[in-house]
């Protein structure tokens, strides 16, 4: 491979770091083990669809020389439309980064004995001299070393699996919804495609060409698919999932000690990794979307990301309500970026023409949209659901996607009949 195209593998490999992590473990982790291979084709369809997503939005930022913020602007005029998508998803960040530094000290854990105080503070001190020494590139290169370090550890505990090529073969692409599987396969799809990763994507995007774009984007998501497959994988060696000292327990007795170990260094790599890259997609979102160039700001924004994050896990505080209202503001941006971005991308004043794809792509993104938009309004009703201690509603939740896909649907023919 030519060097410029390693080079695009290495920064774009900040995408695979940052789905991958705790949540992304949990999730596959669960599907392995209550319903074996019956998911992956879930992960598979997950990694397409990022990788299309995170296509278009390089694609729209490269053609137009814009950043997202603009974009959106000159798109939909109002102003108030980029804090309407860039607050939650910001207010996400710094929710879910108390999770993503547990997690790195989960994986410590597993492997030494000490303080989990301690390794709470020695792992934000870590993370925040990344950021503040940083830039893509530094970040870039943690972020492709800690991939590679997933990489092998879930690869060594996948190797325990016992299933023949047909069977991965036939799982990965031939879809089954086994009884009480439904939201562990959207859950999945979700904690892939997630909303700063498109914001991230967009912004490192710039000034790239896009062949190159395109060939470090999909390396680097299909390898965070390949990670997601094994984990699951690992899950069905495991057979049962209640807590990652359970697991590695069951792990050891079944494999080794060895099989403990590689579960540790994969948490810890996955915790580790998304705890840098939430903190970093906050200082793109307020420079990119938000329009902030002032250096100090921008250093503000992960930093209180970060420390947010710090002031949960050394608590012991689970920060369950602020999760769930965030969790739902997010189940409502999913779906609004996925929108901004289909319009977007078929405004051929923002896409050049030699840039512009064909119309049989506009049914894959609308089939993403689809399903974004049920796994967002899903995670809307779940979230109003837990804390009202109500019961979901599963058929709303579904009539609502279908008739906000037909709404899409129809916006869409008249914009591109309009511009003809």
């Amino acid at each position: 491979m030519r060097p410029d195209k390693i080079k695009s593998v290495v920064l774009w490999s900040v995408i695979s770091a940052a789905f991958i992590g705790p949540g992304t473990i949990t999730t596959a982790i669960t599907a392995g083990a209550s319903f074996q291979l019956s998911l992956l084709w879930a992960v598979v369809f997950a990694t397409v669809a990022c990788i299309v997503l995170q296509e278009v939005s390089a694609r729209v930022i490269i053609s137009s020389g814009l950043t997202f913020g603009e974009c959106v602007q000159q798109r939909f005029g109002a102003g108030w439309v980029k804090w309407l998508v860039a607050v939650p998803v910001l207010l996400g960040c710094a929710a879910y980064e108390a999770g993503n530094i547990l997690g790195a000290v989960s994986g410590l854990a597993l492997l030494t004995s000490g303080s989990t105080k301690l390794f709470t503070i020695i792992i934000t001190v870590l993370a925040a001299t990344i950021l503040w020494r940083g830039g893509s590139k530094l970040i870039s290169n943690v972020m492709m070393f800690l991939v590679v370090i997933m990489a092998i550890a879930f690869a060594v505990l996948a190797f325990k699996a016992t299933f023949s090529f047909s069977e991965l073969l036939k799982a990965s692409v031939v879809p089954q919804l086994p009884v009480g599987s439904e939201w562990i396969a959207l859950a999945l799809v979700g904690t892939t495609i997630v909303p700063y990763n498109i914001f991230m994507g967009s912004a490192i995007s710039k000034g790239n060409t896009i062949p190159l774009m395109r060939i470090g984007l999909t390396v680097s998501v299909i390898n965070g698919g390949v990670i997601t497959a094994c984990i699951l994988l690992a899950g069905t060696v495991a057979g049962t999932f209640t807590s990652f000292p359970a697991l590695a327990e069951i792990l050891k007795n079944n494999s080794g000690s060895w099989a403990a170990v590689a579960l540790g260094v994969g948490l810890f790599a996955a915790g580790f990794s998304s705890a840098i890259t939430s903190p970093y997609a906050a200082s793109l979102i307020a420079s990119t979307v938000l329009g902030s160039e002032n250096k100090n700001r921008i250093r503000l924004v992960w930093a209180a990301v970060l420390l947010i994050g710090f002031g949960f896990g050394i608590s012991d505080v689970k920060p369950i309500p602020v999760i769930l209202a965030v969790q739902a503001m997010n189940g409502f941006v999913l779906p609004l970026l996925a929108y901004f971005l289909i319009i977007m991308v078929n405004d051929s004043r923002l896409v050049k023409p030699e840039h512009q794809h064909a119309f049989w792509y506009n049914a894959i993104l609308l089939l993403i949209f689809g399903t974004t938009a049920l796994i967002g309004i899903n995670n809307i009703d779940k979230a109003i659901s837990d804390f009202f201690s109500l019961t979901p509603h599963p058929q709303l939740v579904i009539a609502t996607t279908a008739v906000v896909l037909i709404v899409v649907i129809v916006q869409l023919l008249k914009s591109r009949k309009q511009q003809v």
